[in-house]
């Protein structure tokens, strides 16, 4: 029975026979070795020898690289190929092993040629398909292969993306259209199947093909398992050790960044160290001469006495500069008595005049609470200031006059308390609030369809008397409760003694405030979304609506409007009048467009397209031709008017729509978003200084507005008005509205969520502001 070779080869030859074959496979080895090396030396050069001039080789190389090639291939003939036993057939009548061997031999020797042939077959086809799969312009292999009319293919892509260019074949520079390629699916096969040859067998495979070899035992002995174990083991370390290396590669390249930026930290912190100690430095020898310059004589010594005085109880009357008129300090009841006398029977007035009449500053207030609370945010301005290289005392000068100011303020004092709605509407939302030129009056606006005008003179005034009655009527009330303990058995008697009518007066019962009516007051044709009065033309005020109209009033004549501007197709969100032409005014719209009118004409003057919904446009006060509106596509367009195709810069920056735009100075701008937040930007750079953040707004105009170019305010969605310093981009000062009762304006126990704060307007250059909410509560507020 033959035996079976380790590798699978069946050998019919005895041992000796093995023996012989061996040998001669060695000796095949050899000549193989020379074959290729013969092969592979480069045939010689061809020169014009023959005597016909046709070119001819050398045929001395010629005829000895043939004469290897074939003792090569007898060699391989007759040493490898296996001998079979009893095989007589040989046509020289010698020996039959030898003739066996002989026709054994012609044939192997005809199966590799034949094998060779075939595999150069493939070579060659592989290499010819991969060359006709190469496209011409991509260099690449083809993908979605198209044919051309004159025969050459390409990727549908590239062709398409050529002939959108170029009417002509890439390859020949034939005239081509698009309607002249046509798919090639003979190629797109060969493509195919070419790529699925190449394919290299995955690791499951490869697995699952040794797990048959082991499992089938095709002649493995125990040596053959135990170098198939030393292979795979020595394959295991080397993948752990290439993993382990790269882990640790990947660990070094970690710490290594690691540590550079803590040293850089170590840097910035040590150059911060060094900053602080100079400006501690700096401040504390200012007030060490401060201190000695200042003795008893002095005026600082003069104001340290005074302040020790007033902290011993020596009270001296102070007036605030700043403030509104102050509430009386006599108010004479029903039966004619001064209710604010003391209890020693001595007028307050008649007591001061006793005393040394010194206008005094109030004493520092404590205000580390509020730094406590901002800390964070004033220790990034600082070093943000100091380490931008303005350096020297100017740096921290900017850093304290921030500072400064914004410990300065620590409230908002209600100062008046107005009403738009008249008590009978459910929807008394305020859209807009603005001052004339002078700030003489104020405008208030919204969904009412009304437009009021209120004298702010007149309504301080109003609110420091009803401020004074609520204050008599409230010692009324204590002087009864202190009579009432001091004489309970007569309580009654000394209740009826007042007059019948304070016994059903409750001590804890709210005071209802004043009814403010308005000088002026006109009903528009929609309801309201905006006002701007004309900073020329003290009577002057447009309006935008609803209905897309913008109407010019004239605040002193009569309740029509002067002119009407109604080219918009949709809502009109905004106006506003330019500061420096008085005659031109632009407006907003829904439909997308900007607008630019002039007083004197019934039509636009210009139209700006924009991409989407317009809800604020506003004119630079100080350029007349730069305008500047908010987007629903999150944007800040700016607009050089002689040049309106294009814009001078778009701000990116906002995730929702913005919703308004203000100038804080005229290279800054300020902008609010449905996004719950403000952005300041710098128009020169046009980059984002900063963001606000902290109130609550993703759905209504909530109004926005600025005092000078420091302070910023608007509203909330929780009932909250905000307001921010420009330097801090954490809220300043806030002031919660509350659950208003709509026609007394006192403030219920409980919150109602639905309620939001909707329009805004600082006083300019004061401290005072005025805020509306949703629920129509007018509020005129003090910063102190």
């Amino acid at each position: 029975m033959p035996a079976r070779h380790p590798l699978g080869l069946q050998s019919g030859a005895a041992p000796s026979d093995l023996d012989m074959s061996l040998s001669g496979e060695l000796a095949a080895q050899g000549q193989a070795t020379a074959t290729t090396t013969a092969l592979s030396r480069p045939l010689p050069p061809f020169t014009e020898n023959g005597p016909d001039g046709s070119y001819s080789a050398n045929r001395s190389e010629a005829s000895s690289v043939a004469a290897t090639v074939a003792t090569t291939e007898h060699s391989q003939s007759c040493c490898l190929t296996p001998l079979a036993l009893g095989d007589d057939d040989n046509e020289d009548g010698g020996f039959g092993m030898a003739g066996s061997a002989s026709s054994t031999a012609a044939r192997a020797s005809a199966r590799m040629r034949t094998n060779a042939l075939s595999t150069a077959d493939t070579s060659v086809s592989a290499v010819a398909a991969n060359d006709i799969a190469k496209c011409p312009i991509c260099l690449s292999t083809i993908c979605e292969a198209f044919m051309t009319a004159c025969g050459h293919s390409f990727c549908y892509g590239c062709i398409s993306r050529h002939l959108s260019e170029r009417q002509t074949c890439p390859t020949c520079c034939r005239a081509l259209t698009s309607d002249q390629i046509y798919p090639n699916f003979a190629l797109n096969q060969l493509i195919n199947s070419h790529s699925g040859e190449t394919q290299h067998p995955s690791s499951s495979n490869i697995v699952d093909q040794i797990r048959n070899s082991v499992e089938s035992n095709q002649g493995l002995d125990v040596g053959d398992i135990d170098a198939l174990l030393l292979v795979l083991q020595q394959k295991k370390l080397e993948m752990r050790s290439f993993e382990r290396r790269f882990e640790m590669l990947t660990m070094r390249n970690f710490l290594i960044a690691t540590q550079a930026r803590k040293l850089d930290k170590i840097e910035g912190l040590r150059a911060e160290l060094a900053m602080l100690e100079g400006d501690l430095q700096h401040v504390t020898n200012q007030l060490e001469g401060n201190a000695a310059r200042s003795n008893d004589g002095s005026v600082d010594g003069i104001l340290a006495k005074s302040r020790l005085a007033l902290s011993l109880g020596n009270r001296l009357p102070t007036a605030d500069l700043g403030a509104g008129p102050q509430v009386p300090n006599a108010v004479t009841a029903e039966d004619g008595t001064i209710l604010s006398e003391t209890n020693d029977g001595q007028h307050p007035v008649a007591r001061a005049e006793q005393q040394p009449q010194q206008l005094l500053p109030p004493a520092p207030r404590n205000n580390s609470r509020r730094v406590e609370e901002h800390y964070a945010d004033l220790e990034s301005f600082y070093f943000n200031t100091r380490m931008r290289g303005v350096g020297g005392n100017e740096g921290l000068a900017e850093f304290l006059e921030t500072l400064t100011t914004f410990a300065r303020y620590e409230q908002f004092r209600p100062v008046a308390t107005l009403r738009y709605g008249d008590g009978t509407a459910n929807a008394a939302i305020v859209a807009s609030i603005e001052f004339d030129r002078d700030e003489e009056v104020f405008a208030v606006a919204g969904v009412t369809r009304k437009i009021k005008i209120f004298d702010y003179a007149n309504v301080i005034e109003q609110a420091d008397t009803w401020n004074g009655l609520a204050h008599t009527a409230q010692l009324r009330r204590q002087r009864q409760k202190l009579a009432a303990r001091q004489d309970w058995w007569n309580r009654e008697v000394e209740e009826n003694s007042n007059g019948g009518g304070s016994s059903s007066v409750d001590v804890g019962a709210p005071v209802a405030t004043a009814l403010q009516y308005p000088t002026v007051e006109f009903t528009n044709r929609s309801k309201i979304s905006c006002l701007s009065f004309n900073p020329y033309i003290k009577s002057q005020l447009a309006c935008s609506d609803y209905d897309g109209t913008v109407s010019l009033w004239d605040v002193s004549a009569s309740g029509t409007p002067i002119l009407n501007l109604g080219e918009h197709e949709k809502r009109t969100w905004s106006v506003d009048f330019s500061h420096v032409d008085p005659t031109r005014l632009c407006s907003g719209s829904d439909d997308g467009k900007v607008k630019i009118w002039t007083t004197n004409k019934r039509t636009s003057v210009m139209t700006i397209e924009g991409k989407a919904n317009v809800c604020c446009v506003r004119f630079n006060q100080l350029h007349g031709n730069i305008l500047i509106f908010g987007s629903a596509d999150h944007n800040v367009h700016c607009f050089d008017l002689r040049m309106p195709k294009q814009p001078l810069c778009v701000l990116r920056g906002h995730r929702k729509a913005v919703s308004y735009t203000r100038f804080l100075s005229p290279d800054e701008i300020i902008s609010a978003s449905t996004d719950s937040s403000l952005k300041l930007w710098n128009m020169r750079t046009q980059e984002c200084v900063r963001t606000f953040s902290g109130h609550t707004n993703e759905k209504n105009f909530v109004g926005l507005t600025t005092s000078g170019s420091e302070w910023i305010a608007c509203g909330s969605e929780n009932n909250t008005m905000y307001s921010y310093y420009r330097n801090l981009s954490q809220p300043a000062v806030t002031h919660k509205f509350g659950n208003c009762n709509p026609v007394t304006g006192v403030e219920q126990p409980e919150d109602d969520p639905s309620l939001f704060v909707s329009a805004v307007c600082w006083k300019n250059k004061t401290n005072t502001l005025l805020s509306a909410n949703s629920q129509g509560i007018i509020k005129i507020l003090e910063l102190v």
